[in-house]
Order: structure tokens, then sequence, then C-alpha cells
């Protein structure tokens, strides 16, 4: 049997990496997102006690419901100029011992396209007349799903919305860099893309955002973030703050970042 066009995308994404893919219509010990708020005060438990502390434990929820939403749509934008639909009733997780989610998915087969797609014919393909409508589409959908589920964060962990809708933002940067990076394609054109996507959010996000900027080392394009994710007070991380802070944290200079970015291996 031929594998939805949405399959075929999953597919072609784990083929880079397994991070990257996810999961159509899996099976048992996912939770859909339209259902997740009721799991948060368990999942914040976990996380606060691998973390030690609500904001850092609120921060990774926030950081990996961002992660169910924009890892599968963003990838599939990026590498194939379609989109599995990003809505709330769509979208499932799989969360682990901890509390993060160890894989992302979709419910359905739904995927908007563009009229040249070799899947616009299918039953289950949404066909769009460009660019500029599958990142509205993208956007609004997206949007209507992170609100509520950030809301519900925001009143459980002291991180709040502009923070959450930050995190977002870097996600979508970060995966179209690391996407670009592993799919051998132009990292610049990727960025832009990226950018793209933003403008469209923009206009659906319920504040406005900080974006992260490029930041090129060795012929690599990285990013510098716009919001910390906090990860640096976690226990799970000891040490000095100016040590174990993320390379591309807003929070560390740019000259010690450029050294231990210029030391990743090629």
């Amino acid at each position: 049997m031929t594998s939805a066009p949405v399959e075929q995308t999953a597919a072609r994404l784990a083929a880079l990496d397994e991070w990257a893919g996810f999961s159509v219509r899996p099976g048992a010990g996912w939770v859909p997102l339209d259902a997740a708020e009721g799991f948060f005060g368990g999942w914040l438990e976990l996380l606060i006690a691998e973390h030690g502390g609500r904001t850092v434990a609120g921060s990774t929820l926030g950081s990996s419901l961002a992660g169910a939403v924009v890892g599968p749509t963003v990838g599939a934008i990026l590498l194939d100029r379609r989109c599995p639909d990003p809505s709330m009733a769509n979208l499932i997780a799989r969360p682990g011992d901890t509390g993060e989610f160890e894989a992302r998915g979709v419910r359905t087969l739904a995927l908007a396209v563009l009229p040249d797609d070799p899947a616009a014919g299918h039953p289950d393909s949404v066909v769009l007349p460009d660019e500029d409508a599958l990142d509205d589409w993208w956007a609004s959908r997206a949007a209507a799903t992170l609100n509520p589920l950030f809301e519900a964060v925001r009143t459980r962990a002291p991180f709040g919305l502009r923070n959450l809708w930050g995190l977002t933002i870097d996600d979508v940067t970060a995966t179209a860099l690391w996407l670009a990076e592993l799919a051998g394609r132009d990292q610049q054109a990727a960025w832009a893309r990226a950018q793209r996507l933003l403008d469209a959010l923009s206009p659906y996000a319920p504040v406005r955002f900080t974006r992260s900027r490029p930041f090129p080392v060795a012929g690599r394009l990285h990013q510098v973030r716009g919001t910390c994710c906090l990860y640096y007070r976690s226990k799970a991380e000891p040490g000095p703050p100016d040590e174990i802070r993320c390379d591309t944290c807003p929070l560390r200079d740019d000259e010690s970042r450029h050294a231990r970015l210029l030391a990743y291996p090629s």
C-alpha cells in the first residue's frame, strides 16, 4: 500500500535525523495536545524534580509544547514545502519519564500543499494558492494551538507569555538552520524562509516577540536566541553560569560564543 503524503514527508525528515521526524497516527502512550492540559500538573512535578525549580520547569514544559507544534510543521515546510495540520486536535506527543516529550506526531493525514505538489490531488490534502497562503494557514492554526496551552502553563509556573512565545520563535529559526545543515541546503536561504514564517506568525501572537539573530562562524550559520530558556539554573547542570549557559544563549558574550561554536565538529 502506498503511504500517504504526510507519512512520506515524516519519513524523509526522519531519514535526516530521528528527532526531525514525526509519527503519524501513533498508538498507545501518546497524549493529544487538546487533552494535554489535564497532564500539566503531573508533568510539572516531574520537571521540578528534574530541574529543581518551578520557573525552569515552566520553561521546559513550554519548550516541549512549542516543539510539538514547530517540529513537525516547520520541518515539513522547510523540507517539502508542505505542512501537516498544526491544529490542537491534530497534534500529539509522547511524554517521557522526566515530563519532557520524547516524540511528536500527528493524528490525521491532513496536509496543506501548494498547487504544484504531487500530493495536490490526494483526498487528505488542502491545496493553497501560494507560499504566502501556506504561511498564513500555518501561522493562524499554530497560534490557535499555542495560545491556550501557554496560558495554562503561565497559570501554573512563573514563566510568562513573552518568554514562552520567545522560545517558540527561537525554535522556528533553530529548526530551519538545523534542517538545512542536515539536508545539505543553503542555511542563509533557510534563515530567510524562517523569517517569512515569523512574519506570518506575528499578527496572531498575543505578545510582541523578540527574534533571534544570525551568528555565522567559519562558514556555518548559528543563531543567538532572543529568549533565555533558564536551563543554566537547572540542578541537572551544576556549575558556574558562565560555563553552563547554552552556546546560543542571549546571556552569553559573543567572544566566548564564537570560540565555543568554532570548536563544533564539522
